[in-house]
């Protein structure tokens, strides 16, 4: 007997990811009646601060029944009907870009190259998500009111910068979305709210179309429910771009197909260098989430960590700091009221940087990568909690700039060391909130870290391992 299309309260119920909408579409749903519930979902939250902008639902209704056609016509479109968002500092023809600044307002006349990406092969944007102003953040609070907020407990901030992209996909209103990382804004906010982060290889996805803080350090993250998704996304979007300076030029020969590690030895910071910040159910959740890798096989090793903490601080305490007066210095000069206080104290020290200041920074950027090859030589990954604590939203703006710097203790590192990084949901903390777990990679080595985040995330469904697990677990000095 031939299945009846699901109707539209049958969608209501469904959950928004690549296996769900392509389950929907062979029991009868159309692109259209998909992109339509996403819309749905999304006009249901706008009062939330969520999204900046929405895509008018008959535009994205008319677009996904014309992509709808197109496969009819037997065109393969990998993603017919998944609807998507992306950060509001990510170009979308005919939609403002304004990076969360009311002084900003930019209207593109190109997609960037990822969204296009994406639209060719099937999928629908929805909407622009909200973000710490000029991605000048982790925490998620540095933005207009409304505020967007933690999709587990509404009084714990989102992560950021990429707040809205994170939570768009939390909250079940898009099957992913796309951020920007400078600092760790494609992990920290997928920890707070409990999904995958996913922030590949420097270049290996084109950034044109990014209004960018470091041209650098910025790539484009991922935000989905599982590694599955986040990967497949990536496996679109990965490709070189002549018209970017930025793109590696072997991003084609970049293989992202998870690969068994030749190596079951994992590095992480020595103990007495972790730092949790009083959170001991952060702390107990990192070692039941090594518990866990020991369990499928893998031996942990501590290195020290203190030349990878050294490169975090140069992100934001050095002259590259200054480059936001790139793309953002026509609002700085003109436009100081329209700033977030907490952006503009962040920013202003770029202001007094020289050129000599840049260059020795960028002396010590080379430096601190040599070090950090030289202490990952001989293990398959570096593993991090990737947030050493969650703060409430209150408790944040009671104290934006230290705590803001605590949100980036082991993510800020990453970009200028050229690592690859995906950021995994670990076991929930005894308050409910969830832990993360943070592999770093080399360059290129994303194939890696997705077989090695794959078989920890379906570890998570397995019985907790026992005290005698605990006790066999290596952890050596290097």
């Amino acid at each position: 007997m031939a299945c009846s299309a699901p109707t539209m309260s049958d969608l209501s119920a469904i959950p928004l990811n690549l296996k769900s909408v392509r389950e929907a579409r062979r029991a009868g749903a159309r692109a259209d009646d998909l992109v339509a519930e996403a819309c749905r979902r999304a006009q249901a939250v706008v009062g939330d601060g969520i999204f900046t902008a929405l895509v008018p639902p008959e535009d994205a209704v008319a677009r996904a029944h014309a992509l709808q056609r197109r496969a009819d016509g037997g065109e393969s479109l990998p993603l017919l009907g998944v609807p998507f968002a992306v950060k509001d500092n990510i170009h979308a023809a005919g939609m403002v870009t304004t990076s969360n600044c009311p002084g900003l307002s930019i209207m593109p006349e190109e997609t960037a190259h990822a969204v296009q990406l994406l639209e060719q092969a099937g999928a629908v944007l929805i909407g622009k998500n909200t973000m710490d102003q000029f991605a000048t953040g982790l925490n998620g609070t540095r933005s207009p009111e409304p505020l967007c907020r933690n999709a587990i407990h509404p009084n714990y901030i989102p992560g950021g910068s990429s707040s809205g992209s994170a939570v768009a996909v939390a909250r079940d209103i898009v099957a992913f979305s796309l951020g920007s990382d400078t600092g760790g804004s494609g992990r920290v906010p997928a920890a707070c709210n409990g999904i995958v982060g996913l922030k590949p290889t420097i270049g290996l996805v084109s950034s044109r179309g990014l209004l960018y803080n470091n041209r650098f350090l910025d790539c484009v993250p991922i935000f989905a429910r599982s590694i599955a998704d986040a990967y497949e996304v990536l496996e679109l979007i990965a490709a070189h771009d002549s018209r970017d300076p930025f793109s590696r030029p072997d991003a084609g020969r970049i293989d992202v197909t998870a690969k068994a590690p030749s190596l079951k030895a994992l590095a992480t910071p020595r103990k007495s260098q972790l730092r949790f910040f009083g959170d001991a159910d952060s702390a107990h959740t990192f070692e039941a989430n090594l518990d866990r890798l020991v369990a499928l096989g893998f031996s942990l090793t501590e290195i020290d960590f203190d030349p990878f903490e050294e490169a975090g601080r140069l992100v934001f305490q050095s002259a590259m700091v200054a480059e936001r007066l790139c793309d953002y210095g026509d609002v700085i000069a003109n436009r100081r009221d329209a700033i977030h206080p907490a952006v503009w104290a962040a920013i202003e020290p770029g202001l007094a940087f020289s050129a000599k200041d840049a260059f020795q920074t960028l002396y010590e950027v080379k430096r601190l990568q040599r070090v950090a090859s030289n202490s990952l030589a001989g293990f398959a990954a570096l593993v991090v909690p990737t947030i050493p604590t969650i703060f409430t939203i209150e408790e944040m703006l009671a104290e934006p700039m230290g705590r803001n710097t605590i949100m980036g203790t082991y993510t800020y590192f990453v970009n200028p060391l050229d690592l690859c990084a995906v950021s995994v949901p670990g076991v929930t903390r005894q308050d409910g909130l969830p832990s993360a777990l943070c592999f770093a990679g080399r360059a290129g080595e994303d194939g890696t870290l997705r077989a090695m985040a794959r078989s920890f995330e379906a570890a998570l469904s397995r019985r907790p391992s026992s005290p005698a697990t605990n006790a066999k677990r290596l952890r050596k000095g290097a």
